[in-house]
């Protein structure tokens, strides 16, 4: 089974935002707001997963060169 595109998923809503009563209409837009939310969470965890690599190796390189001078 295939996961769900957060993108298909708020432009589906929207849409049915588009056609549906008052009432729901809000509840459509809240569910495209949080698709695109967790979609620019993702964009952001994947742009800084390569800092963060490095960073740790950074951190793993120190601490494997202080334990040799003790």
């Amino acid at each position: 089974m295939t996961n769900p595109n957060p993108l298909h998923l708020a432009n589906t809503a929207q849409n049915m935002a588009r056609n549906a009563p008052a009432a729901d209409a809000v509840v459509f837009n809240k569910v495209a707001m949080i698709c695109m939310g967790v979609m620019a969470a993702a964009s952001v965890v994947q742009m800084l997963q390569p800092i963060l690599r490095e960073i740790n190796h950074r951190e793993s390189k120190h601490h494997r060169g202080r334990g040799r001078d003790r």
